[in-house]
């Protein structure tokens, strides 16, 4: 072997490890949007609920946004879990035109099952409150960081936030 074929040998082994660190990188916060709307319906939690939201998303914003970011403003936080028994007729209906309820129908969910979906809230980063009263039902929860549309809203999830 020549040492200018031993340099390219090695130059290619390097470039390959640059781009696999710079991959793995880009994962750590990644900015792609997933433009499917994750609210299956609308759902209006108790303010004791909302309360202990905010509380979370703020634990979490503080923990992360220097890491993060400005962008999205909007932060996606579990305000509680809601019995499937407690959901309406119309709720199935939602369900089967939603853009993301697979795996609501994976885990063999029925009205009288104890199991359920979870409500939650949009957090505004900058307002440092919840968007308003109302939260959303979202059946297949996305990735922990994943920026995801929630009705009009852009916002990473963050599920419980800590």
């Amino acid at each position: 072997m020549t040492h200018g074929s031993y340099m390219m040998n090695r130059f290619r082994s390097l470039l390959f490890v640059f781009a696999a660190v710079l991959s793995a990188c880009s994962d750590l916060v990644s900015t792609k949007v997933d433009k499917r709307d994750f609210a299956v319906d609308i759902y209006y939690p108790a303010a004791n609920e909302i309360q202990l939201a905010q509380q979370h998303a703020r634990q979490y914003w503080q923990k992360y946004a220097s890491r993060l970011g400005a962008e999205p403003r909007y932060l996606v936080v579990t305000a509680s879990s809601i019995l499937a028994s407690e959901l309406n007729a119309e709720f199935s209906i939602k369900l089967d035109r939603s853009e993301t309820s697979g795996a609501y129908f994976t885990q063999g969910i029925s009205s009288s099952s104890k199991q359920g979906v979870r409500g939650f809230i949009i957090f505004d980063t900058q307002t440092d409150r919840a968007v308003g009263p109302q939260g959303y039902i979202i059946v297949d929860v996305p990735s922990r960081g994943q920026i995801v549309r929630v009705a009009d809203y852009t916002a990473r999830y963050i599920g419980a936030g800590t």
